[in-house]
């Protein structure tokens, strides 16, 4: 949909509306519209809408919005959308379901007040009294769980809804509905002033997708129905079933039963969930609350006889913009686990998990920011929104995790990580480089990095709320974050100069200069260590990206990197990275097929927390998985807005390799395969500068060495 111009005053003619003004948590909602037409409908009913907390809404029994509203930063937001399509000659009726949690979580900063607002000029409907609205009283306050989203689960007994069947028929009247209550105009002292969703609403399913389920019976605990889901998915539940009422059914998924990852191992964190009371004869429910899991389950007694089961499936608003096939079925299907870990944990910003938290973590959302940019369409509004979040929510200088939601903390080592060469203003830079960003941004982020102190033997550790660097045990703390601080202040000078401002040049080269003499001084003659014999292999793999490694020491930290295993998958990308920038791409495949033996050959479709199955199935930091594949091991590269962009074939690491791939500069297809001879076709499509690096080790026959510029179009080459 085209975007049409804002109004003069937005939402001018539009209130605030609810139920009432005495309103608690889980308060629920249902509004009411009549919109008649004697002749045609117009081409055009643009819409725009907003709510505290979430709205679905239908026209005609058509959905039309499948979870609106927006999780709050600074900035509330407003959706908008064209209805026209739906509507028809004679009465047509908008309904939409709108929800208040009346708490905040990690995803989440309520504003106080429950409240919905809309608008449509083209059709004059505004949100007043015109509306009419009826509170739900099925909807029964649940007991609380330990999720750390907002929200609560669901409670709903059908036999308190009242006679409400029908309601979205545009011929449907009852008493139980009245006029909506009129609260503030806009905009208001609570949610404050409105800003255009920055990020496409959800896609979702027009209808119900009625599943196949398996059936199970227990003589004490009665029927269970399974759907499996073609891989994790975020649903909402669908049933059609029958009893005689005040059956208790339950609806959860495979992943409601979260674990806690290393030092909380043995905590379980539980995931909304539904549970239904029936009421006597036919029951239709659609449960407005999105799950995330592999397969969906409804717990009820005999005597609830099943008609249909279903679900809703929604996610972002977004297509998978590459294809890779190598001739290894392991990192295909590694590969294909990482893309659909990495489209879960996309929402309203870039998620840890789906599971868990829903949360944005600065060190989580840099990692997966460059697979993002490979592997999805349109990432770069979810990325853009991710550092405006950063940038908006800031506590002075201090750059923040877990933004928008109501507990933002101070991890240095997440922010040195988002500053640094790799992080996620790197990968901006690399896939976008808006000048406009950093030249807002530059003084910032510059003036965050100035928050650590710096000491004799480089720069001192900062707590900020929390230190914490890894998962697993025996991290190098003093030298994972001097080697963070280091390729921080590379990057953030690069940039300065890029963009005109040398302001702080002598500081960044003064303070790296130091840096690396209290490195040089940790070197123990196998590795690098602040501990003294100790080893990690995260620290040791940053100073090799930091490229403070001389020649001579290469193969020894090569071997340590071989050797030490002790980083989990978040930070595991360093030490591949490491290993193929030590020339070393045959121990970076073997390391890295290794550690993900288990996940490669388990029934998950997504990727977990862990090596070892802790935590969660689905963590964002995974999608590093198609950064090492295309990236890494693949050799391609991408710099400069994706207007320069490296390819170097390595056929000790595939002898088949193919990759399709859409870039801000256009799209890129890369094969190479080899036999008797080795055979290179690249089809460049894109504005970009695109090189082919020709290198004999790596091509493992004599050739000549050379950096080839390949012109738009097919190129092929035979060695």
């Amino acid at each position: 949909m085209e975007k049409t111009e804002e109004p003069a005053i937005l939402f001018g003619k539009s209130k605030w509306i609810w139920s009432n003004e005495i309103f608690g948590k889980d308060s629920d909602v249902i509004f009411r519209r009549i919109v008649s037409f004697v002749d045609k409908p117009p081409s055009r009913a643009l819409c725009r809408a907003a709510c505290d907390t979430q709205y679905y809404l239908f026209v005609n029994d058509n959905a039309v919005v499948w979870q609106g509203g927006f999780a709050r930063s600074v900035n509330a937001y407003y959706d908008e959308f064209d209805i026209s399509k739906y509507l028809s000659k004679g009465d047509n009726v908008i309904v939409v379901y709108a929800r208040y949690f009346g708490n905040g979580g990690r995803d989440l900063v309520p504003s106080g007040r429950a409240g919905f607002i809309f608008e449509c000029p083209d059709l004059n409907i505004f949100s007043d009294g015109t509306f009419s609205a009826y509170e739900n009283p099925a909807y029964v306050t649940p007991h609380a769980n330990n999720s750390y989203c907002a929200g609560r689960d669901i409670l709903y007994d059908a036999s308190r809804e009242g006679q409400i069947q029908n309601h979205r028929d545009p011929a449907f009247r009852s008493s139980l509905f009245q006029p909506a209550k009129e609260l503030d105009a806009y905009p208001d002292g609570y949610i404050g002033a409105l800003l255009p969703r920055p990020l496409p609403m959800y896609r979702f399913s027009a209808q119900p997708v009625i599943g196949k389920y398996k059936k199970s019976c227990d003589q004490f605990h009665g029927d269970t129905y399974t759907i499996t889901l073609p891989k994790m998915s975020r649903v909402t539940p669908y049933m059609e079933v029958t009893g005689n009422g005040q059956e208790k059914i339950e609806i959860f998924t495979d992943r409601s039963d979260c674990g806690g990852t290393f030092g909380d191992e043995n905590s379980v964190y539980r995931a909304h969930t539904i549970e239904y009371i029936t009421k006597p004869t036919l029951n239709v429910f659609e449960g407005l609350l999105p799950m995330t899991g592999e397969k969906l389950i409804f717990s009820m007694p005999r005597t609830v006889k099943v008609l249909k089961l279903g679900y809703r499936e929604l996610g972002y608003a977004t297509d998978p913009n590459c294809f890779v096939k190598t001739d290894s079925d392991r990192l295909n299907t590694l590969f294909d686990k990482a893309k659909n870990t990495l489209y879960a944990c996309l929402g309203s910003t870039i998620m840890d998990t789906p599971e868990r938290e829903r949360t944005m973590w600065l060190g989580d959302s840099s990692i997966a920011a460059r697979a993002l940019y490979l592997s999805y369409d349109g990432a770069g509004k979810i990325v853009r929104k991710v550092i405006d979040d950063i940038l908006a929510t800031a506590d002075g200088d201090v750059l923040l995790s877990c933004v928008p939601g109501n507990v933002p903390v101070d991890i240095p080592a997440h922010g040195l990580l988002a500053l640094s060469e790799y992080g996620l203003f790197a990968q901006y830079r690399n896939f976008e480089n808006s000048r406009e960003l950093f030249d807002g941004a530059y003084g910032k982020l510059c003036e965050y990095l100035m928050l650590w102190d710096m000491t004799e033997h480089g720069v001192a550790l900062r707590d900020g709320n929390r230190r914490w660097y890894d998962n697993l045990y025996n991290i190098d703390e003093p030298l994972v974050e001097n080697a963070l601080y280091y390729s921080a202040c590379k990057f953030m000078r690069d940039v300065g100069r890029e963009i005109g401002d040398s302001e702080y040049d002598e500081t960044f080269e003064d303070r790296m200069e130091n840096i690396a003499d209290y490195i040089e001084s940790c070197w123990n003659g196998l590795g690098y260590s602040s501990q003294g014999d100790a080893l990690d292999d995260r620290a040791n793999a940053l100073i090799v990206l930091a490229e403070l490694v001389p020649d001579e020491r290469k193969e020894s930290v090569a071997r340590l990197l071989s050797a030490v295993q002790n980083a989990s998958p978040y930070m595991e990308w360093a030490v591949i990275e490491a290993l193929c920038k030590l020339d070393k791409r045959d121990a970076a495949l073997s390391r890295f097929t290794s550690r993900y033996a288990v996940a490669a050959e388990d029934g998950c479709s997504t990727l977990g927390e862990d090596f070892g199955g802790y935590g969660t199935k689905c963590q964002s930091y995974q999608a590093q998985v198609i950064t090492e594949i295309i990236s890494l091991f693949g050799g391609i590269n991408v710099k400069n807005g994706a207007r320069e962009i490296s390819i170097a074939p390595d056929f000790g690491i595939f002898e088949d390799f193919r990759c399709s791939i859409t870039l801000a500069t256009g799209e890129l297809e890369v094969r190479y395969k080899s036999g008797s001879k080795i055979e290179i076709i690249i089809d460049n499509r894109t504005s970009g500068k695109v090189t082919l690096d020709v290198a004999p080790e790596r091509m493992l026959r004599p050739t000549e060495r050379r950096t080839i510029l390949l012109n738009k179009g097919k190129n092929k080459f035979a060695i």
